[in-house]
């Protein structure tokens, strides 16, 4: 009987040793993504890169959507400019869906296009600048930009609706933490988001097993839409939202009056505010001392947050960086389009008894693009 006590004792310590091991668990960020794309991928493989040592490559890009009068995506057109630091050589390309591209204003250099791939090559004194303008394949990029937008009409009203589209699922954990190091990585998430720096990597430590939920978590890239809705003789209607961020998802608007309506927004991601702010405090640490909070809501918090940053940095790049390294920010600006009235040509031609015949063609100046029936106009800038 006494040994039989005294196994169950070294058996309870043991299971309280194990429940006590400490574990380094590393936290979301900067990298993996939580999808494949974006950045843009095309068909085939990019030629071989080479970039001299101390190159560095920092992209900026505008992505601009065009939409029809319902708000499916008409046109993508990237604008994108690329800083060359450092001196030495390079050769790099970008991939994507590409249909068409056209050297950009202030481009140093003159764009290679082969097919899905934007070619640079040349030399960099110290610093140049490259641009190009660059036409996307709209089945297959639409389906990764960050916005889904609606426009309808019904009888003297026009509702906009607005939706992030950005929100994936992702694979999270729980576990013992102490809430003294949850709200140390809380504050330095927190100035790295407002700072507009990428997530930093990190680890927290784990006492005991960690457990991975059964349902996914879902997160977003936080985004900050700015714009308006017009109709003609009428103010236009202004928005400024972020959408994310512990915020809404979506948000609709509405105008009353006759006419084609107009819309422009302008959307970029965000950083991580809302869910980073402590509570009733400066900073997470001097919360914890006011009132006792749960690691566990600590914790969940934590990798919420970081997931998020995760996800917007993401959509910092619609198209690739040729440098992994690089800095990158996109902005995505949608507008709609109307569509170009045909021109009706007359051509006097000969008919088959020698008298005039009238054949009326239809030309259309321009590109077109056609949209759900109708034509709409593409502009090379």
């Amino acid at each position: 009987m006494r040994a039989l006590a005294v196994g169950v004792v070294a058996l309870a310590i043991v299971a309280s040793a194990a429940a006590q091991q400490r574990q380094q668990v590393v936290l979301p960020g900067p990298v993996p993504y939580p999808t494949d794309t974006p950045p843009l991928v095309g068909s085939g493989v990019l030629p071989s890169v080479y970039i001299a040592p101390g190159i560095h490559f920092a992209s900026a890009e505008r992505v601009r959507v065009g939409i029809d009068g319902s708000g499916r995506p008409a046109a993508i057109q990237v604008i994108q400019r690329l800083t060359v630091t450092g001196k030495g050589d390079y050769q790099v390309a970008v991939g994507g869906p590409i249909d068409d591209v056209r050297r950009g204003a202030g481009s140093e250099s003159e764009p290679g296009f082969r097919k899905d791939q934007v070619l640079w090559a040349g030399f960099s004194p110290g610093r140049k600048r490259l641009a190009a303008n660059i036409a996307l394949r709209i089945p297959s990029a639409a389906p990764y930009l960050p916005l889904r937008v609606d426009l309808r009409r019904n009888g003297d009203e026009v509702s906009l609706r607005v939706v992030n589209a950005t929100v994936a699922p992702v694979m999270s954990y729980e576990g013992v933490v102490r809430a003294s190091e949850m709200a140390r990585l809380l504050d330095a998430t927190r100035r790295s988001s407002l700072a507009g720096e990428r997530v930093k990597a990190a680890f927290a430590n784990f006492f005991g097993e960690v457990h991975v939920p059964r349902r996914p978590l879902q997160i977003e890239a936080p985004l900050r839409v700015e714009g308006e809705l017009r109709l003609p003789g009428r103010e236009p209607v202004t928005f400024d939202r972020v959408l994310g961020d512990g915020r809404p998802l979506s948000f609709e608007i509405h105008a009353r009056g006759g006419g084609t309506p107009r819309v422009q927004l302008e959307a970029s991601p965000a950083p991580v505010v809302n869910l980073l702010r402590p509570p009733g405090a400066s900073t997470w640490a001097a919360a914890i001392r006011r009132r006792s909070i749960p690691p566990a809501d600590l914790l969940s918090r934590l990798i919420g947050a970081r997931f998020r940053l995760v996800r917007a940095d993401q959509f910092q790049a619609f198209l690739a960086d040729p440098d992994a390294d690089g800095r990158t920010r996109a902005t995505y600006e949608y507008e709609t389009v109307a569509a170009r009235t045909p021109r009706r040509v007359v051509v006097p031609v000969k008919d088959g008894s020698g008298g005039d015949a009238l054949l009326v063609a239809l030309l259309i100046v321009g590109s077109v693009v056609v949209v759900g029936g109708g034509l709409v106009a593409w502009a090379h800038s």
